[in-house]
C-alpha cells in the first residue's frame, strides 16, 4: 500500500496568497467535495499545482463550516455530513428496518435469524483474514458447525472471533469501559498473541509498536501515542461512546468513530483491528441495530482492503478528518447488507424449493429435505450437533429427522470418534429414491414409495440406536458413543 503524505492545510496555502480565477475553482471545489476527495486524488486530476491549491482551499474552508469537530481521548477529529453520507445512511436504515420481502412474502425475525447463520460464520472468518489468520473459508466453516477444536493459529483466530461474537449479544447492555475493552480483546487473541499469552486483554507498555507494510518494513503507516497516554485515551473513548446527553450523532456514524480511534490508539500489542470492528458490531446491536450480528462487513472490507487503509491514511494526513473513514465504512455497509439480502433470498428460494419437495413427497419433512438437498451439494459428512446448529432445532428433533432418513437408506453412517458420529448423504441412493418415485407414478402409485412417518422413524430409532450404542448393528459405522 502506498504511504501518503500529509495534506496541504489552509493556512498554510493562505500564507502563500492565491491569485487566479473564480468560478471554475468554486465549481471544481463542489464537484470534488461531492466524491470528498483527498489532496492525494486531486494529484490525478488537477495538474496545474496553483489551481489545485486554489481548489482544495475552497474544499478546506467549505468543509470546515460544515463539519462537526470533537475531541476524544485527547485527539482532535472531525467529520462532514456530506450528502453522500446521509444517502448512504438512509439506505442503511431501510435496509436494516428488520424485515425483508421474497415474493410478496415478509421475513424478519426468527425466520431472518435462521437464513442468516453463515453470514455470522463468514464475519467471524473475514475479520481473521484480515489480520492474517491463513486458514480457508471451507476449513474455517466446517470447524465452527462440525464444533471442532482449532488446531493452527489460524484457527484459533477464527473461532475466538467466533465465539466474541456471539458474546457481543450477551454484553449488548453494558456500558463501555477499559475492562470491557480488554475483556473483549482477552476473548479475541486467546492463545494467538505471538508476544505471549500474558499481553492477552492488557495494554502495552511501550512504544515498539507501529503500523506498516509486512514486505517493506522501512514503509510505516502510522505510528501510535505514547503507551502511557493510553488509558487516559481509552476512558476519553468509553466516555465519547457512552455521552447520549449530548449532541446526537448517528450511532452507526459513532460506531465507525469507534472502529477509527481504537486502530489510531492502537492500546494493545495485537489484535487492534478484530478488536475495533468488534466493538462496531457491538455498539451497532446495542443501539438497536440487531440485523447487524449477521452482516460480513470484514467480508466486503478484505476484498477492498487497500481502500480500507487508504481510508485510514487519509483522515490521519488530512487533520484527523474521519469523513473518508466514515464514507469507506458506510459503503462497505451497504454491500454487506446487500450480500445479506441476496444470500437471504437464496436460503428462501431454497426453501421454496424444499417445501415443493416435500409436497410432492409428503413422507418428508422439510428440515429432511433441506438436509438432502443441502449435503448432497456438499458432500460433506455431517454430525447431529451440526444439524442442531445449522438448522436451528433441538438436538432430538434433529436425530430423529436423520434416523428417519436413515431408515430409507437415503443416509448412511461413515465415520465415528469418540463422542460423535458422522454420517453422510447417499446420492446415489437419492437418485434411485426419485427414479424409483417416479416409476410408481407411471404405474399409477401416486407415492411410488412406501411412506416412512413418525412412528415408523421412532421404531427405527428403537431398532437401530441400541444396536449401535451396543456395537451390534451391521451397518458401517454403528458402535459406541452418543450421537452428536
Amino acid at each position: 500500500m502506498k504511504k501518503i503524505s500529509p495534506a496541504p492545510d489552509l493556512r498554510s496555502i493562505l500564507k502563500k496568497g492565491i491569485t487566479g480565477g473564480v468560478a471554475d475553482d468554486v465549481e471544481l471545489a463542489r464537484r470534488f467535495n461531492e466524491s470528498y476527495y483527498h489532496w492525494e486524488e486531486m494529484k490525478y486530476r488537477v495538474e496545474d499545482e496553483g489551481v489545485r491549491e486554489r481548489v482544495w482551499s475552497l474544499m478546506k474552508v467549505n468543509r470546515a463550516v460544515n463539519s462537526r469537530h470533537m475531541c476524544i481521548g485527547g485527539v482532535s477529529c472531525s467529520f462532514t455530513l456530506t450528502p453522500r453520507i446521509l444517502e448512504l445512511l438512509f439506505d442503511i436504515e431501510r435496509r436494516l428496518s428488520g424485515h425483508l420481502e421474497y415474493q410478496g412474502s415478509e421475513v424478519g425475525g426468527e425466520r431472518m435469524r435462521y437464513y442468516s447463520v453463515s453470514s455470522f460464520i463468514e464475519e467471524a472468518i473475514s475479520s481473521s483474514i484480515l489480520e492474517g489468520a491463513a486458514v480457508t473459508r471451507a476449513d474455517a466453516k466446517r470447524m465452527i458447525r462440525k464444533k471442532q477444536r482449532p488446531v493452527t493459529e489460524g484457527e484459533r483466530m477464527v473461532m475466538n472471533n467466533y465465539m466474541a461474537m456471539e458474546n457481543i449479544k450477551k454484553i449488548k447492555g453494558e456500558r463501555l469501559s477499559p475492562e470491557l475493552i480488554m475483556d473483549m480483546h482477552r476473548a479475541i487473541t486467546d492463545g494467538t498473541l505471538k508476544d505471549g499469552g500474558e499481553w492477552e486483554g492488557r495494554f502495552r507498555e511501550s512504544d515498539d509498536v507501529v503500523v506498516g507494510d509486512s514486505l517493506e518494513l522501512e514503509k510505516v503507516y502510522h505510528v501510535p501515542p505514547p503507551h502511557k497516554e493510553i488509558p487516559k485515551m481509552m476512558e476519553g473513548l468509553c466516555d465519547f461512546c457512552n455521552d447520549d446527553d449530548g449532541e446526537f450523532m448517528h450511532p452507526l456514524i459513532k460506531g465507525v468513530i469507534l472502529h477509527f480511534m481504537v486502530g489510531y490508539i492502537h492500546p494493545f500489542v495485537d489484535g487492534n483491528g478484530r478488536l475495533a470492528r468488534s466493538l462496531f458490531y457491538w455498539y451497532s446491536i446495542k443501539r438497536g441495530y440487531w440485523m447487524m450480528e449477521y452482516v460480513a462487513v470484514s467480508k466486503i472490507i478484505r476484498a477492498s482492503s487497500g481502500k480500507y487503509g487508504m481510508a485510514y491514511q487519509y483522515a490521519e494526513t488530512d487533520e484527523n478528518d474521519l469523513t473518508y473513514f466514515v464514507k469507506f465504512n458506510l459503503e462497505a455497509l451497504v454491500r454487506a447488507v446487500k450480500e445479506l439480502e441476496e444470500h437471504i433470498e437464496s436460503k428462501m428460494k431454497e426453501q421454496k424449493e424444499a417445501a415443493d419437495f416435500v409436497s410432492r413427497n409428503p413422507q418428508f419433512t422439510f428440515r429432511q429435505a433441506a438436509i438432502l438437498k443441502d449435503y448432497m451439494k456438499d458432500g460433506a459428512p455431517f454430525s447431529i450437533a451440526e444439524l442442531q446448529q445449522r438448522y436451528r432445532c433441538a438436538y432430538q428433533t434433529a436425530r430423529l429427522e436423520v434416523m428417519g432418513l436413515e431408515a430409507q437408506g437415503l443416509v448412511r453412517r461413515v465415520a465415528k470418534d469418540r463422542k460423535r458420529v458422522f454420517y453422510a448423504v447417499d446420492s446415489e441412493r437419492v437418485y434411485e429414491y426419485a427414479e424409483k418415485k417416479e416409476r410408481g407414478k407411471q404405474r399409477g402409485d401416486p407415492d411410488g414409495v412406501r411412506p416412512v412417518g413418525k412412528e415408523q422413524t421412532q421404531k427405527t430409532l428403537d431398532d437401530v440406536a441400541p444396536a449401535a450404542a451396543k456395537g451390534k448393528g451391521k451397518g458401517k459405522g454403528k458402535g459406541k458413543g452418543k450421537d452428536r
